[in-house]
């Protein structure tokens, strides 16, 4: 049976989102006994629920609420993120490249950019290089610690053919975090495709096949669905105290705790933390920069599609297929 813990319980963790962070996060802390309760906006989906149709799952993943977007944005569809337990771990493709060393420079490599609020990163790829190796560990990442590539599809073949005839030689599929092999308890991929969508055997590492459950298996977890956290709560001093969230019918609850930890995606984040305002924090929490809900930038992709003499069946085998890495 599923831990539960008491909405009064104050020494519990409370962990905000169920996604790479929050759901990696949750389950570190329930490995080392420490009590935590995982608040998901959305619903839980197991395995089954998976189907390979991307129209069927956008809408059983994707985060619909209404949002507004302004200037090159979709109005009503700003950004694509999931409101679902393993958040978008279960929607994401599975690419899993590490930054490059000039991009921690960005302001020294590209000089000022009018309207950007563009900085170097406080750390170097040096010092972040031993955090890859574990995530990169734990993720099964293809390519790397010994792990081979996927086998390429037929959208890899096609892709590597041409680019080869152009002169391109370092040609591959990638480092994924999609089992090569059977793995952590997940089966090999089978290239059966609609990753987007959300793996259908498991193969892909999400949190809401990964973390999730080996944290339930603790009895130091609780993952809680269809519960958003709409406030943080905190005493005269300033300390946090808790939560307040929208239950599945709508009712307001607050659920107690000693730490709370926000691991939201990059829009519902800072919306928590500026609705957390109080008179002792007039422009919400940890927001004494000012910064919280500005610099807000897309993820951007640059795609060409082309019509093939013979058949491809795009849909089949993993959607990010491959990557050339002469120019990068």
């Amino acid at each position: 049976m599923a831990k539960a813990f008491d909405l009064k319980d104050g020494s519990v963790v409370v962990v905000v989102g169920s996604g790479a962070g929050g759901g990696t996060l949750s389950n570190e802390l329930a490995q080392r006994g420490i009590n935590v309760v995982c608040s998901e906006a959305g619903p839980r989906l197991d395995i089954t629920n998976i189907v390979n149709d991307n129209a069927t799952m956008f809408g059983r993943l994707s985060w619909l609420d209404k949002r507004i977007g302004t200037g090159d944005l979709n109005a009503s569809l700003p950004l694509w993120v999931c409101k679902t337990v393993g958040g978008t771990t279960v929607h994401w493709a599975g690419a899993s490249l590490r930054f490059q060393e000039h991009e921690f420079r960005t302001r020294t490599v590209y000089g000022n950019i009018a309207g950007a609020n563009l900085l170097d990163w406080p750390i170097t790829l040096q010092e972040l290089e031993p955090f890859y190796t574990r995530a990169e560990d734990k993720l099964g990442v293809t390519g790397t610690h010994n792990i081979p590539r996927l086998p390429g599809n037929n959208n890899f073949k096609v892709m590597a053919a041409g680019a080869k005839r152009v002169g391109y030689t370092q040609v591959h599929t990638g480092n994924m975090a999609i089992n090569a092999e059977t793995r952590d308890g997940r089966p090999a991929c089978r290239q059966i495709g609609f990753c987007m969508s959300g793996c259908a055997i498991g193969a892909k590492w999400s949190t809401l096949y990964t973390e999730i459950p080996k944290a339930e298996r603790t009895d130091h977890f609780e993952i809680r669905p269809d519960s958003m956290v709409v406030k943080i709560n905190h005493d005269a001093s300033g300390k946090v105290t808790g939560v307040v969230y929208a239950d599945k019918t709508g009712t307001l609850r607050e659920q107690k705790a000693r730490v709370v930890c926000v691991a939201g995606n990059s829009v519902e984040t800072p919306r928590l933390l500026l609705n957390s305002e109080s008179s002792k924090f007039r422009n919400g929490l940890a927001n004494s920069s000012g910064q919280v809900g500005r610099n807000y930038m897309r993820h951007m992709t640059g795609t060409v599609y082309a019509i093939m003499p013979g058949r491809v069946n795009f849909d089949r085998g993993t959607q990010m297929a491959g990557i050339i890495k002469d120019e990068s």
